[in-house]
């Protein structure tokens, strides 16, 4: 049986610590993405990850809480008419 070399690009930030995080489990690089791929190749399944630590899910998730927050100010009131631009800047004058 022959081998390929599969490679991709990673922040290296997330690889450095995926990196230590493999060799802790006592595993190797090659050896996570070859369990990963033997894996999608006998079942045909994609493991779906958790993405809530994602930057766009963090993004996401400050944006629905923003909306909720506005939601609850009265209307009528300075804030609820406010970009998010000058929210941002409000709240950054409130603690000088």
């Amino acid at each position: 049986m022959g081998t390929s070399t599969v490679s991709a690009s990673v922040d290296s930030t997330t690889k450095a610590i995926a990196n230590a995080r493999i060799r802790e489990a006592g595993a190797t690089p090659n050896s996570v993405i070859r369990d990963l791929w033997a894996h999608i190749a006998s079942t045909g399944d994609i493991p779906v990850y958790d993405d809530s630590s994602s930057r766009r899910s963090r993004k996401q998730t400050a944006m629905q809480r923003l909306e909720a927050l506005r939601a609850t100010v009265p209307s009528g009131t300075p804030l609820a008419t406010m970009s998010d631009s000058e929210v941002r800047e409000e709240l950054r004058n409130r603690h000088v």
